[in-house]
């Protein structure tokens, strides 16, 4: 009807929307396909993990057209639960006294400190501004972390070979979204959860997770978003 209260803001006015930032997602479409193409680079996995992934990135596409934040925000609440399965599942073989590898739940704790702090970055930008986007992601993943216990169960592998199938899609769309507004991004400066994350004082988690890279040689400069977004498609390759 009109009526205003004294402190409200207009939305568009606010973060992440008056951030001015676009994503094509027919362009990280083709760029899946660009690399998929490439030898080495498709990930192998059945078919139903598959078709399963396929419907899941044509609904991400369809609820957050035009809300790369939001949809960013959405991918990294999803992103930290694989890991929260693994170590639950790695756990349970332990007790059972089927399987002990206490290095591979050290590397997936340093994976979802990592994962929590792309989250934390995507709430500083408003990600999260939106209740029924709360809302369906906290359900979906609490859906998830089930069903990657389950798949785990009967078989670990394919449980890692879907994480892998979306930290891909990640650096996939990731990649195009900062190529895509690049000199808006570099006119921004980062979020403070970002630089103290990528500049801390301490960064064994962040060396922890390092597979291509040798320990205490990656250390990525943060001075705008740009630097950020570009930071977080490594991360996801990594």
């Amino acid at each position: 009807i009109g009526i205003r209260g004294k402190n409200y803001v207009d939305p568009n006015l606010m973060p992440p929307n008056c951030l001015g930032l676009t994503l094509d997602s027919e362009a990280v479409r083709e760029a899946e396909r660009r690399r998929e193409a490439r030898a080495g680079e498709k990930v192998d996995t059945n078919p139903v993990s598959r078709a399963l992934y396929d419907v899941g990135c044509f609904c991400l596409d369809e609820l957050f057209e035009d809300r790369p934040i939001a949809r960013f925000w959405f991918l990294e609440t999803i992103a930290r639960i694989p890991y929260f399965s693994y170590i639950s599942m790695l756990h349970l073989y332990e007790s059972f006294g089927w399987w002990r590898q206490p290095e591979l739940r050290k590397v997936h704790n340093a994976q979802e400190f990592n994962e929590l702090h792309h989250l934390l970055i995507m709430e500083a930008l408003g990600g999260n501004a939106r209740w029924r986007d709360r809302f369906l992601g906290y359900h979906v993943a609490i859906g998830y972390y089930w069903a990657i216990n389950a798949i785990f169960l009967t078989s670990p592998a394919a449980a890692y070979e879907f994480m892998e199938l979306l930290e891909s899609h990640a650096v996939d769309t990731y990649s195009t979204f900062f190529n895509e507004n690049k000199e808006r991004l570099k006119a921004l400066p980062p979020p403070r959860v970002a630089r103290s994350y990528y500049k801390a004082a301490d960064l064994y988690l962040f060396d922890d997770f390092q597979i291509s890279k040798r320990p205490k040689t990656r250390r990525p400069p943060c001075d705008n978003l740009y630097d950020v977004f570009k930071n977080i498609a490594e991360d996801e390759a990594e």
